[in-house]
């Protein structure tokens, strides 16, 4: 399935209705595109000394990019976690108050496009989006850029599945020996209909219902359906994120993972605001996110976006 249906499934609800005005301050750095475009952008973000990141990233990743980029450019930045659904919503609620307190957003693109959508977020002229970055989740309109890819994946109990039990194919799912032995994440949509859709409708619904009714544990929350996984509480579980099983695996849990296909990616992107606060220090995480920030994902089992870094 093509990468861009994932982000495309969300526009439906999504009018545009606010179209914010950019500021003169970050217009001034989204489009300059000079030798001394980093130095620039250093000057301005230590005048302005800091900036605010509105993130869906877990509270332990975000303290350990957040830190690493004071310890490069000694700017600090404050951050706000929640869903990628209270992100959508808290921005929302902000700019219809006319408030507008964030400078950069980082979570799920779909969420990020309805934001484009609204015209709220600022095309980036970054000289790292254009060479550096998977073409095939780039969006043609530049108002957002793709950091990091959330790769869906099948994850098991290694005590409690053997090598040869594990499924080749969705019918094998259907099996009576998976009768209430399978979980399912609770809040990934975006994954649901891209299989209906690459199954086809009828058939895709009729598999989901099949499903259901061989017993599915429905739980919420990717980390804590990998931790459940390891646990043995639920021996096979739909949906989770590749990052959270290979964390588990990185210690020592009994956690293995797979994909039946069609593979299903979705990716989380970084924007900046139109009306951000602190225009310079905004820009530079921006560019930060795409070329240092690749690194740390590596580092803490994350698929970086930018195609020159290898998963760690």
């Amino acid at each position: 399935m093509p990468l861009r249906l994932l982000v495309l499934l969300v526009l439906a609800i999504a009018p545009a209705s606010f179209a914010v005005e950019p500021t003169p301050g970050i217009l001034a750095v989204a489009s300059y595109q000079g030798a001394d475009r980093t130095e620039r952008l250093i000057g301005a973000a230590k005048k302005e000394g800091e900036l605010m990141l509105y993130s869906s990233l877990t509270q332990d990743d975000q303290l350990k990019l957040v830190a690493d980029f004071k310890r490069r450019y000694g700017v600090t930045v404050k951050f706000w976690r929640g869903s990628q659904a209270h992100i959508l919503q808290r921005v929302l609620s902000e700019t219809r108050g006319g408030r507008f307190e964030f400078d950069v957003l980082e979570t799920n693109a779909p969420q990020i496009e309805v934001l484009a959508r609204e015209k709220l977020l600022q095309k980036m002229n970054s000289p790292f989006t254009e060479q550096e970055l998977l073409p095939e989740v780039m969006p043609a309109h530049g108002e957002w850029a793709p950091d990091r890819l959330n790769l869906l994946v099948y994850a098991y109990n290694t005590h409690l599945v053997k090598p040869a039990d594990v499924p080749k194919s969705w019918q094998d799912l259907l099996d009576p020996k998976w009768k209430r032995r399978i979980g399912m994440e609770s809040t990934n949509v975006e994954w649901f209909a891209a299989l209906v859709e690459s199954m086809g409708e009828k058939p895709g619904l009729d598999l989901f219902r099949r499903l259901g009714d061989n017993g599915v544990a429905v739980r919420t929350g990717h980390n804590h359906s990998a931790v459940l996984v390891a646990a043995g509480e639920i021996p096979l579980m739909l949906g989770i994120y590749s990052h959270d099983a290979e964390r588990m695996k990185a210690k020592a849990a009994p956690v293995n993972w797979f994909v039946l296909p069609p593979a299903v990616v979705l990716p989380s992107a970084v924007a900046v605001s139109r009306r951000a606060p602190h225009p310079g220090a905004a820009a530079l995480f921006y560019d930060y996110m795409l070329t240092d920030g690749q690194r740390f994902y590596t580092e803490v089992h994350r698929v970086p976006a930018n195609k020159n870094y290898d998963t760690a």
